[in-house]
């Protein structure tokens, strides 16, 4: 049996959509409605845009969480530096334990301020003239700044095998022959 040394299709295939998906999502939420009037007609779309895919970011860390452990990896990259190989594990948990945080406080924040029934037309009702007023709100910020900062961390440690180390790591999660 030869040695597996890079992650299945489908994990590198999930990986790339949810690393550009997580992005997009991030960009939308930060950088553009949240400078948005409630107002704003075009509100109502991005928020849709903004409500659907952080659902699907969420279905689709579920699915990468399931098909990783399921399918075979290569073992686990040890350097010479243990602290930094335990970083990199507990980063890794982390992105997924914030992706999931980030969807569930996003539903929460959903729920509380009626935005299913208010984007989808079930409601009749405007949408609030601030989210801020909502708990759930501030905790999806909060949680979002914390994965924006995690992702940070794990691009920096991609680069740094990349380019700096070259050590063939970061091959791992591209396609290709072995």
């Amino acid at each position: 049996m030869s040695e597996i040394k890079r992650y299945s299709p489908a994990l590198v295939i999930l990986h790339w959509l949810l690393a550009v998906a997580i992005f997009a999502a991030l960009g939308l939420g930060m950088f553009v409605l949240d400078g948005m009037e409630s107002t704003d007609p075009a509100k109502i779309g991005l928020l849709k845009i903004h409500l659907l895919g952080g659902l699907a970011i969420l279905l689709f860390t579920i699915v990468r969480l399931v098909v990783r452990i399921r399918m075979p990896q290569p073992a686990p990259f040890v350097s010479d530096n243990k602290a930094m190989d335990k970083l990199a594990i507990g980063v890794h948990h982390l992105l997924y334990l914030l992706v999931i945080l980030a969807a569930a406080s996003g539903i929460a924040l959903a729920i509380s301020s009626d935005l299913i029934g208010i984007l989808f037309g079930h409601s009749g009702k405007l949408l609030p003239k601030d989210f801020e007023d909502f708990v759930a709100h501030e905790v999806h910020g909060l949680i979002t700044n914390g994965l924006l900062i995690i992702i940070g961390v794990h691009v920096a440690g991609a680069l740094k095998h990349k380019f700096i180390s070259k050590d063939g790591l970061f091959t791992r999660m591209t396609l290709g022959k072995d």
